[in-house]
């Protein structure tokens, strides 16, 4: 075999490497993204939030639904201030799905909205 043959070779099997770790990181994404979350997303958006509502206030009303593995509270770039959303990532997607049941209930007088966030 001369060098020009085992060079096409390392060329053409680092192009299949690459085509692989692709696909395997798209399909991980969950591929194509669907407007229902679609199964195996952890994380849950929570809108209609009161805007002194906190990361620690959030944490004690949705733990009951199970392991919570990070809580974001959208701010406003400019003054700090809460957007009135936040999203919730759970430890498994079953208590995600568990979390469903706060949708409608009510933290500081308002009415949560609870949704299985949307992959972008």
């Amino acid at each position: 075999m001369s060098m020009a043959h085992i060079i096409l070779a390392i060329v053409l099997i680092c192009i299949l490497a690459l085509i692989t770790l692709f696909f395997v990181k798209k399909s991980k994404r969950g591929g194509a993204s669907s407007d229902s979350g679609g199964e195996g997303n952890e994380q849950i958006y929570v809108g209609n939030l009161p805007y002194r509502t906190s990361e620690k206030d959030l944490r004690k009303f949705f733990e009951k639904y199970g392991e919570i593995s990070s809580i974001r509270v959208i701010r406003d770039q400019a003054t700090g201030r809460s957007r009135g959303f936040a999203f919730i990532t759970y430890c498994s997607s079953i208590e995600a799905d568990k979390s469903l049941e706060a949708h409608g209930q009510d933290l500081y007088g308002r009415q949560l909205v609870v949704r299985i966030a949307k992959t972008r």
